[in-house]
């Protein structure tokens, strides 16, 4: 809690999801997000400028972490993506070094738009 998306994208993103057919789901029940998911995505929980938050975002996301654990109720097919750096609070080292991760070829396909 605290750090829902923006009403307005919110809204947009509601009428995109009718659009297209899609479901869009805002819970903050890490199994629940997950729940038959194809892509588990994470973020880094500091941002460049937010250092002086870290102490309060460790604590707000403790429980977020992504592991084979979360994995569990997605798809069969599941794939994990994370823009990088990668911290290990946000995902453990299964998830993030198996064959499921896509991180570095996100990180390769990024590079060219730079």
């Amino acid at each position: 809690q605290g750090f829902e998306p923006d009403l307005r994208i919110t809204k947009i993103t509601e009428q995109n999801s009718k659009e297209y057919g899609t479901k869009l789901l805002l819970t903050t029940d890490p199994l629940e997000a997950a729940d038959s998911a194809n892509v588990l995505v994470t973020d880094t929980w500091i941002s460049m400028g937010q250092e002086e938050e870290k102490k309060e975002r460790l604590k707000a996301f403790q429980g977020y972490q992504i592991t084979m654990q979360t994995a569990k109720s997605a798809a069969s097919n599941w794939t994990f993506l994370h823009c990088l750096p990668r911290k290990p609070e946000e995902v453990d080292d299964e998830v993030f070094y198996s064959p499921r991760s896509l991180v570095f070829q996100e990180a390769e396909n990024r590079k060219w738009t730079i």
